[in-house]
């Protein structure tokens, strides 16, 4: 009977633990369900105001020089679009940012004038001078005075401008209709996303931009979540592509990429797996400049191109379709210093008192949209075969001087060729049909389970682009080797004004490496909405095995035979423990790395504290607190659990608390169990320098843990802690007790058994 008791009282931990694990996997599975699943008004998120903008395609007639009839040597089927990514407008900045901004769209954007202008999210950077994490209204002010002062919002009859919502524009929302909410009050597009086609006489180009922000964005969400209500948006519109014949490229745009946004699944069941095939480009922001200039990778199905941040770097991307072959090209403004300092963070300011640096001429900008640029061959839609018989190389150059003013000279393997360019942008395009419309679908609606498109008609004129044409003999160059290939635009008046373009090409189709360090590829591919929950699943074992197995051997091997043992360490008990664990004191591994931790887990103060909290952390909340900024559906109270946000009803299994879960429980857990496991097992006196080391340590942990916990919510959160406020605070506890109670005195003392009954 007694072993009974002894038994189910030492080993009922074990049986709740292994009762949480089933509870917590099954949270898990729940979160997952239900976290791309809106529950709060999900009815006004699929209203995204739907429009069909039928587009008269008008052509300019303008004097022709006699060039052949080749389709590569008109300036017809060829447009471009730009993107840009990361401003983070704020009243902080006097660099970069919102001035960067105003200096693109009032100098930039006239010289470029491309078809459409693409803005990927983190227009605002949301964080104040006292570093609280909110939206805040002045900053959509600044950017809505900036796009209008610009003119950008009614160019192309208000088709011109797309932006989408990053994570920083959604710190605290906790649903679309929050009055925090002011990207639907102040941007241009004010929908959860769009998506539109651009119908032309020799193609249509289906346009998709991606809302990613979390369904309840606690403070700083780094990962973001495309919600069933968004995937019924792309699945039906994807859908539509697809069933046309005329479909050429389709062009994803996000601000998370792939890697860090959870996707839910359509109302037909339809997941974004099921269209990546179809996908020519997936173009997104959000990672700045983590791991250097340029972050691209090849999925199996398309391109991902990551693009660098505006506010600091000052990056801009061209995309030109050239008789549907893709190029790209990331730029950089053309400012004396990136990032500029514009003196003043107040857009007034700029608007009416511009510095000099806005009267200084803009050198041109060159992009070469044929031969291909081999590093960026796409999975689908591109005729690479076929632009390879074109006798002619291709380029828009972009320019306030005019063209009689620039020489372009062509480089091959940095040898100068002989060639020749001659400008088309004075050309007149194909005479258009009545029949041959620009059409632009912004949105698709579900009303009564029927898809209904509500239409608008406008007109605008196909313009001719700044393109330059010069012939060359290839044949030398076909030899299925990579070369490299260089235009240099030079203005003649100003020999110091220049732009080049520099790409890789082969004649033999193939592809070849996007030259991204492996850092850069792996970020990208790694899928971090899924690994990380992994990563943190191996650190959370391997740690549960590190004081689950010595328990063990210490209730088999050690308990039944010293039933008196002390609840906290103390002096003498590491003594008693050693005479039952004689055969780990043999072999450095044994000694110095088995050994300590039975005789620190065997001791209840020490095991059970932990282990309670561990299993606590699998299945309740880690932390409860402000969560988000409350609405009239929404309680700003919620609870972040290991598997996401969980407040009023609604999961958002966003992976976020896995990227402080992560470091955390290393530099806390991890350190501190081992620290309780060596000191405990010390038979020395810590020296003073290693006492000051240790609280300094603490005051670390302290200060860190709080920090991070008040971010996420507040005050209130740092006392509802288990992770990491309570976990910080005992581990501490016991390292202080373990040096001041085992080694309150060090000299050594003869083991006898009366030692067995000393307890605290």
């Amino acid at each position: 009977m007694n072993n009974f008791k002894f038994q189910l009282k030492h080993y009922l931990i074990f049986l709740i633990t292994i009762i949480c694990y089933c509870i917590g996997f099954s949270i898990y599975f729940i979160a997952q369900h239900e976290g791309t699943r809106p529950k709060k008004n999900e009815e006004n998120l699929s209203k995204f105001n739907p429009e069909l903008y039928q587009i008269n395609s008008n052509s300019r007639l303008l004097n022709n020089t006699n060039i052949d009839n080749s389709k590569y040597a008109k300036p017809d089927n060829l447009f471009y679009f730009l993107q840009i990514s990361d401003i983070h407008m704020s009243d902080r900045y006097t660099k970069g940012a919102q001035g960067h901004l105003y200096y693109f769209l009032q100098k930039m954007i006239p010289i470029l004038d491309p078809n459409f202008l693409f803005i990927t999210g983190d227009i605002t950077d949301s964080i104040s001078k006292k570093m609280s994490l909110e939206t805040t209204e002045d900053e959509w002010k600044m950017y809505r005075k900036i796009i209008e002062s610009t003119n950008i919002t009614t160019k192309n009859n208000g088709t011109f401008l797309w932006d989408l919502r990053g994570n920083h524009d959604c710190f605290r929302i906790s649903e679309w209709d929050s009055p925090y909410n002011y990207y639907k009050d102040y941007s241009h597009t004010k929908t959860r996303g769009f998506t539109f086609n651009y119908e032309t006489s020799y193609g249509t180009y289906s346009f998709v931009g991606l809302d990613g922000c979390p369904i309840l964005s606690a403070a700083k969400p780094f990962f973001g979540i495309v919600d069933n209500v968004s995937m019924d948006l792309y699945s039906n519109f994807m859908n539509n592509a697809k069933s046309n014949p005329n479909n050429k490229h389709n062009f994803v745009f996000m601000h998370f990429p792939e890697t860090t946004a959870t996707f839910g699944k359509s109302s037909s069941g339809k997941s974004w797996n099921d269209y990546t095939k179809d996908i020519s480009l997936l173009l997104t922001g959000h990672f700045h400049n983590i791991v250097g200039k340029y972050i691209y990778a090849y999925h199996p199905d398309y391109l991902e191109m990551e693009l660098i941040d505006f506010k600091l770097k000052g990056r801009y991307r061209i995309v030109a379709i050239d008789n549907d072959v893709v190029s790209i090209t990331d730029n950089t403004l053309p400012l004396p210093n990136i990032p500029y300092d514009f003196k003043t963070n107040n857009i007034d300011d700029l608007i009416n008192h511009p510095p000099e640096v806005f009267k200084q001429n803009i050198p041109p900008v060159v992009h070469i949209t044929s031969p291909k640029n081999s590093r960026f061959v796409l999975k689908r839609g591109e005729p690479i075969k076929e632009s390879l018989t074109s006798e002619y190389i291709r380029v828009l150059v972009f320019s306030d001087q005019s063209p009689s003013n620039l020489k372009l000279s062509l480089y091959i393997d940095n040898k100068l060729q002989s060639t020749e360019f001659t400008y088309l942008g004075d050309q007149k395009l194909d005479k258009r049909s009545s029949t041959n419309k620009i059409k632009i679908n912004s949105n698709i609606n579900s009303k009564s389970q029927q898809n209904i498109i509500e239409e608008n008609i406008y007109n605008v004129d196909a313009k001719t682009p700044p393109l330059w044409i010069a012939k060359w003999d290839k044949s030398a160059f076909n030899d299925g080797k990579s070369h490299e290939l260089k235009v240099i635009a030079t203005d003649i008046n100003n020999q110091n004004h220049k732009g080049e373009n520099v790409i890789t090409f082969r004649l033999d189709g193939k592809s070849d490496s996007l030259g991204i360090p492996f850092i850069g590829k792996l970020l990208l591919k790694s899928v971090l909405y899924k690994s990380l929950p992994v990563i943190f699943g191996i650190l959370y074992i391997i740690y549960e095995i590190m004081i689950i197995l010595p328990r063990l051997y210490a209730i088999k091997n050690i308990i039944p035979k010293h039933s008196n043992l002390p609840f906290f360490p103390n002096k003498h008990v590491g003594d008693i423990i050693s005479e039952e664990t004689v055969p780990f004191q043999e072999g450095f591994f044994k000694k110095h790395f088995i050994l300590p931790f039975i005789e620190a887990f065997t001791l209840n103060g020490i095991f059970y504290p932990i282990q309670i909290i561990m299993i606590c952390l699998v299945v309740l909340p880690t932390k409860i607190g402000n969560i988000t900024k409350p609405t009239q559906n929404v309680s700003k109270y919620g609870s972040e659990f290991l598997y996401g946000i969980y407040g009023s009803g609604q999961w958002a299994n966003i992976a976020d608390q896995y990227l402080t879960f992560i470091p955390l429980f290393i530099l806390i857990i991890y350190l501190n169990t081992f620290i309780i496991v060596l000191s405990n097992h010390k038979k020395q006196r810590h020296h003073i320098l290693s006492v000051i080391l240790l609280i300094f340590l603490c005051l670390i942990q302290l200060l860190l843990s709080s920090f991070m916990t008040n971010m996420i919510g507040g005050i209130m959160a740092i006392f509802f802690s288990p992770f990491p406020v309570w976990i910080t605070i005992y581990t501490w506890v016991l390292i202080f007790i373990i040096m001041i109670r085992r080694f309150r005195n060090h000299e050594d003392k003869i083991v006898t058994p009366e030692l067995n009954a000393i307890s605290v």
